[in-house]
C-alpha cells in the first residue's frame, strides 16, 4: 500500500489534470471539466492517481465546483430566537438563550443570540463537560453553525458587548 501524502498543492494539481484554470472556479465550465475527466475514470482511479483519497479528491471538488460567493454557513439551521428578547436593552443577566456560532477565535465563540449584535463565550467557559458527548471532536472549539444554549454573564450597553456562559451544545 502506498502512503497518503499531505499535499498543499492538491487542489492546483486536480486543476491541471483537468485542464482547469483558477479563472473557472464555480463556474459551469468547471463542472463540465470534473465530469468529464471523472466520468473516464472515476473519483478513486483520480485520486490513487493524485495520491490522494476519493474522500479528500471530493471535498476539493465541491470547493472548485461551488460558486465564489457560496458560503456554507448560510445552510446551517436558525436557533430558536425568544421573540420577547430583540436588542440588547432587552437582555439581563442570568437570561438563558439559544444561539448559533457565528465565529470562533483564539479567546472565545461569538454567538448570534438574536439581538442583532453577536455575544462572546470566552474560551475559559468552553470546557469538555459542556460539549457534546454523541458528536466526535478533535478540539475543544465549537465551530460556526452550531447551535448552544447559553447565559447571559453581562450586558455592556454603551460598548454594545455581551458575555456568554455555555450551557451546552444543542
Amino acid at each position: 500500500t502506498s502512503s497518503i501524502i499531505c499535499d498543499v498543492n492538491l487542489p492546483r494539481r486536480f486543476l491541471s489534470f483537468i485542464g482547469g484554470t483558477l479563472y473557472e472556479i464555480g463556474k459551469p465550465e468547471m463542472q463540465q471539466k470534473i465530469n468529464s475527466s471523472l466520468g473516464k475514470e472515476g473519483i478513486e482511479k483520480t485520486a490513487e492517481r493524485l495520491q490522494t483519497t476519493a474522500h479528500t479528491l471530493q471535498v476539493i471538488i465541491d470547493g472548485l465546483s461551488q460558486p465564489k460567493t457560496f458560503d456554507i454557513r448560510t445552510d446551517f439551521d436558525k436557533p430558536d430566537f425568544k421573540r420577547s428578547i430583540v436588542c440588547l436593552a432587552d437582555l439581563q443577566v442570568g437570561t438563558i438563550l439559544t444561539g448559533k456560532v457565528e465565529n470562533a477565535t483564539l479567546f472565545g465563540v461569538f454567538v448570534d443570540i438574536g439581538v442583532g449584535k453577536a455575544g462572546l463565550i470566552p474560551i475559559r467557559f468552553i470546557t469538555e463537560a459542556k460539549l457534546s458527548k454523541t458528536k466526535k471532536r478533535r478540539s475543544l472549539g465549537l465551530g460556526p453553525g452550531e447551535k448552544v444554549e447559553v447565559k447571559v454573564l453581562s450586558v455592556d450597553i454603551p460598548r454594545s458587548r455581551i458575555s456568554l456562559d455555555l450551557l451546552r451544545v444543542l
